[in-house]
């Protein structure tokens, strides 16, 4: 029942759909050939053996039991696609020879070259097969006797014992180096310091290192940055630059350097998440962490004999769907994990959505031993497991359900109703652009409608048609509404949980935007209702529909180091769940290995991952809640992230 089903089940997917075979270890990966090349120079340039090369691209030879010597000298076209053997980064990170630079955001080789005063041709002698457009994450080989040093004048350093909550910034800012030069002067530097590790800097006084102020923003110095070039990118005076960072007066901006800057600085500037950050760097209990997952599989329903009956029930079985996409997104979040150096221990179990089955697993198992459960992901399944647990250690996670069990030990990961409808009234409130505001509901939802009147006193309300035999019939004609909005800006609230209705009230509003009349539409409750299919996206976008959001969403063709890994493994695009279950389950570990869950140990830290935040305060009975929520906004036909 528990974790050897489980890979039986997984297993019988894999033949049955044809999914990527290789779904728990990633051992190969895909180059695209920037130009032509022979396969011999491809096997030199890449250090594998002839065997590999044709073993794993096939089409590259006529010999089906192996390969001809003239094969050898056939030409791979400019723009192929070939697989090899992974280059595992601990391998590369181990040794003395390289140091390994993960691209950011609109770096190209130029601007790499730039950072390590290297050539050009010196960076693709070393990286056979790197694409011209390079993507953000993407790993590439610095030969580290070719760096140009760039540390101090005198290149005088000394050890410094790292400081709990110090990273690479936080240790490069103090020092008034980038975090490229730290790396630079410590080639085996992991991805994360830990605490009391011993490390190399510039040989500094105390009295000569900058100091972090916790109430003011950090800003990484971009590539060829002049102060004329900050001032307008920060929106700030060369004088106000100059006050908070009077080292940079003395020496030339630095691509990679830290500078200070006011916590107001424009939204769109991308400042250092003080608090996401120091997360990971607090992280001090290396211990192996030990989960369980409870998701219902029901492989009992399953006949692994008949592939078409099981491949039926496979397709159908929605709860099954959501239960794979969940696991294979924990497997994901595991694996991203890996990289701090703290083993995960994971037990899987198909409760089967069957109180029965899971009084089963509970007999035959102690958990009581376990950091983590996650899930059940029904109610009835998860307060049943919650009741059945004596170790209040244990945290029970709720992942893709509300609950309104109270218990210590449990961690409720979905915001409530409640705040995010504070969430969103609170958006509203901060805004000054005159406005007037609207209230449509139907009768079932008028004690929202009330609450939101009475937050708005000067709104006005109006509530959806009832008939002559006194039925809610959830529509409103468009005379209702004739000549009520002004000219200028409206906001319109729409609670409902009726898509009829919805439908019915966006085609309305619609038809009364103009170039003089512009109407918003929101809601404190986005249900299915905003869903449907008769629900337009051209009216929604119009409309420029605001709603407050558990998660936001990421669109299939974003640029995403998980959405490009998750394809590689899976040959699919994640789903809603496969992103939930990737971005609670890395979160909860990290905060595992800082302490964040231990009783008497909560920070208040807000994390951000792919699509979800988390922010985790502590109820009456002891409860964790997650209270980071979105609002995202409807326009030019796509979701916009705006809070």
């Amino acid at each position: 029942m528990g974790i050897k089903n489980l890979n039986k089940l997984i297993l019988f997917i894999i033949i049955v759909f044809a999914v990527n075979n290789n779904l728990f270890a990633q051992s190969f990966e895909q180059i695209v050939l920037d130009k032509s090349i022979t396969v011999k120079q491809f096997i030199l340039n890449n250090n594998i053996t002839d065997n590999d090369f044709f073993s794993l691209n096939s089409s590259y030879s006529d010999n089906q039991s192996g390969f001809y010597s003239s094969d050898l000298d056939r030409i791979i076209p400019i723009g192929s696609i070939i697989i090899l053997p992974a280059i595992e980064e601990n391998d590369l990170l181990n040794s003395i020879d390289f140091i390994i630079h993960k691209t950011k955001r609109r770096q190209n080789l130029s601007i790499i070259s730039n950072i390590y005063g290297i050539s050009v041709e010196t960076i693709l002698k070393y990286n056979p097969g790197l694409p011209k457009k390079i993507l953000k994450g993407t790993k590439i080989r610095i030969p580290r006797n070719n760096i140009l040093s760039k540390t101090t004048p005198s290149n005088t350093v000394k050890f410094y014992k790292v400081k709990p909550r110090e990273g690479k910034w936080r240790i490069a800012y103090k020092y008034g180096i980038s975090i490229s030069e730290l790396e630079m002067i410590n080639p085996n530097m992991g991805e994360l310091l830990k605490i009391d590790e011993n490390i190399v800097v510039p040989n500094k006084e105390e009295k000569d290192l900058n100091v972090i102020d916790e109430n003011k923003g950090y800003y990484e110095v971009k590539i060829k940055q002049e102060i004329s070039a900050l001032e307008i990118k920060l929106g700030l005076k060369k004088n106000q630059i100059v006050k908070l960072n009077p080292n940079i007066i003395s020496h030339d901006l630095i691509s990679g350097m830290i500078i200070k800057v006011p916590a107001d600085t424009r939204k769109n500037v991308e400042l250092i998440n003080l608090d996401s950050i120091s997360l990971i760097e607090n992280i001090s209990n290396y211990n192996t962490k030990k989960i369980a997952v409870m998701l219902p599989f029901r492989t009992r329903n399953i006949d692994f004999d008949s592939i078409e009956k099981s491949k039926e029930i496979i397709k159908n079985d929605k709860l099954l769907n959501i239960s794979l996409d969940f696991l294979f997104g924990i497997e994901m979040a595991i694996d991203n994990f890996s990289k701090y150096g703290i083993d995960v221990e994971v037990n899987v179990f198909d409760t089967g959505a069957d109180k029965n089955v899971i009084h089963e697993l509970f007999r035959n198992n102690d958990f009581s031993n376990y950091d983590l459960i996650i899930g059940p992901i029904t109610n009835e399944a998860f307060n049943y497991v919650s009741k059945s647990i004596n170790n209040s250690n244990v945290k029970i996670v709720s992942p893709l359900s509300k609950t309104d069990l109270e218990n210590e030990n449990i961690i409720h990961t979905i915001p409530s109703d409640n705040l995010l409808f504070e969430k969103m009234i609170s958006y509203l409130k901060k805004d000054t652009i005159p406005s007037e505001k609207f209230i449509i509901a139907d009768s079932y939802n008028k004690v929202i409608s009330d609450k939101i009147k009475k937050i708005f006193p000067d709104s006005n309300q109006f509530f959806s048609r009832i008939n002559d035999s006194g039925i809610d019939t959830r529509t409103m004609v468009y005379d209702s509404l004739d000549s009520t909005f002004v000219k200028g800006r409206n906001i319109v609230f729409l609670e409902t949980k009726d898509q009829g209705f919805v439908s019915n009230i966006t085609s309305i509003l619609n038809s009364f935007v103009n170039d003089s009349t512009e109407i918003i539409l929101t809601t404190t409750n986005k249900n299915r209702a905003f869903d449907g299919v008769n629900i337009s996206n051209y009216y929604m976008s119009n409309l420029k529909f605001h709603y407050p959001s558990i998660n936001r969403s990421i669109v299939e063709n974003d640029n995403n180091e998980f959405i490009k890994k998750y394809n590689s493994r899976y040959n699919s695009y994640p789903t809603k769940y496969a992103i939930r279950g990737h971005d609670l389950v890395l979160d909860l570990l990290i905060r595992l290995s800082c302490g964040e869950l231990d009783n008497d140990n909560l920070n208040l830290v807000e994390s951000e991952y792919i699509e979800n935040k988390f922010k985790y305060v502590k109820g009456i009975n002891g409860v964790y809640k997650n209270t980071s929520a979105y609002i995202l906004k409807f326009e030019d036909l796509k979701l916009v992230e705006i809070e």
